[in-house]
């Protein structure tokens, strides 16, 4: 490939004790020919100083003068792109040297594609590697995607599986597709790949091309937007849920089919109405380990419902029938991840206490048998006249 302007974007949040390595690692990548573009977002440390004492023509600073939050930084941050390619990158993640070269290299191979991830590691606080300390999250990242419906299709059963830093793409697909959605804070980045894969191709080089940083130390929780919490884990399902209610919308007919009909009720099912039921079924299957009917589901049927035509498809082809429904909507259609895993952690911990409640009255029941069975024994009854002439001592 040639010498192609490739603008990177960095948005910023009070990240002045990582923030200089990222800069380091994204000014020393063999591939020199950059757009640096840094958002900060408001900080309140002393991010700015740090990035300003890096005096390298290439770093444009954009200071928010109040904390917007990521999408609407990024959001700012692409209006000032210039380069022909676009990379993200996150104040807190490190590049390896060869990393825009190698995904450079890689687009100019393959004209075909207009945008690549990578593998990554994991590193924390320190800058540890943590690859086996966090080998599920690791394996997440370590997709191979064949094409676009295989791509599309891991996305609305698994979730996101992609590097957010790892990204390199053409900048004409970020204008095809659009600006962040303010809507989303944890699952912004999942929302926009879904929007390109349904345009566009992603490949994952099956290569580790940077660090990823995650926050183990104690208080942590908020430091870097995918790192987890109770508020931000019951965020993230929240939105997954949303994204997964529109997952179909501006998804054509014959990508929708190559996509998914493996998973459909009715294999031969190809008109526009036989399609909108195959939808429906596809958004009321539970998701992940979650046994409850997701209610964008159960909104799809009753918009079929309204349709006497879709009344009769569903009976006749499918099988399903208005009571069916009801035995559907006779289910849960709402789980909180969160709050149930709180609730068995109560309920177990009232199951122990009862346990013990329990253990400290049949030890209750056996000492107080001990006593009657003592006091009414022959030697207490003998030894009466001792104990009276005892207490007489005492006073």
């Amino acid at each position: 490939m040639g010498n192609e302007l490739v603008s990177v974007l960095m948005v910023n949040y009070n990240h002045e004790d990582t923030i200089g390595e990222t800069i380091e690692s994204v000014l020393g990548q063999g591939y020199q020919n950059l757009q640096f573009i840094i958002v900060d977002d408001g900080s309140t440390d002393g991010s700015c100083e740090v990035i300003q004492s890096f005096k390298d023509e290439r770093i444009e600073l954009y200071r928010l003068e109040k904390n917007r939050h990521i999408c609407y930084a990024t959001n700012y941050g692409f209006k000032k792109v210039k380069g022909e390619f676009l990379a993200r990158v996150d104040s807190d993640d490190i590049w390896y040297p060869d990393k825009l070269e190698r995904q450079m290299d890689f687009l100019s191979a393959s004209p075909d594609r207009d945008i690549c991830f990578s593998w990554i590691d994991l590193i924390d606080e320190t800058g540890r590697n943590i690859n086996e300390e966090c080998r599920d999250l690791l394996g997440l990242f370590e997709t191979r995607f064949t094409g676009q419906s295989d791509c599309l299709h891991t996305f609305y059963f698994l979730g996101n599986c992609l590097s957010h830093p790892s990204v390199l793409m053409r900048t004409e697909v970020m204008k095809k597709t659009g600006d962040f959605d303010l809507g989303y804070m944890q699952s912004h980045d999942f929302d926009y790949w879904v929007r390109i894969a349904k345009k566009y191709p992603l490949y994952v080089m099956p290569e580790r091309l940077l660090a990823m940083r995650r926050f183990l130390g104690e208080g942590k929780e908020n430091t870097n937007n995918s790192n987890h919490s109770d508020i931000s884990n019951t965020r993230f399902f929240n939105e997954y849920m949303d994204i997964r209610a529109h997952f179909f919308e501006g998804m054509d007919d014959p990508l929708f089919c190559e996509t998914f009909r493996g998973d459909f009720v009715c294999g031969d099912s190809e008109t526009e109405l036989e399609l909108e039921c195959e939808k429906a079924f596809l958004l009321c299957r539970p998701i992940h380990s979650e046994q409850t009917v997701p209610a964008a589901g159960i909104r799809r049927f009753h918009e079929l419902f309204r349709n006497p035509d879709a009344v009769q498809l569903l009976e006749e082809k499918y099988r399903f029938s208005v009571k069916d429904f009801y035995q559907m909507t006779g289910t849960h259609l709402y789980c909180d991840k969160i709050r149930d895993e709180r609730l068995n952690q109560k309920t177990e911990e009232c199951r122990q206490l009862h346990a013990e409640t329990e253990r400290l009255q049949a030890e209750i029941r056996r000492q107080k048998k001990a006593i009657r069975e003592y006091t009414e024994s022959t030697s207490w009854k003998v030894t009466a006249p001792l104990r009276a002439a005892g207490k007489i001592l005492h006073k």
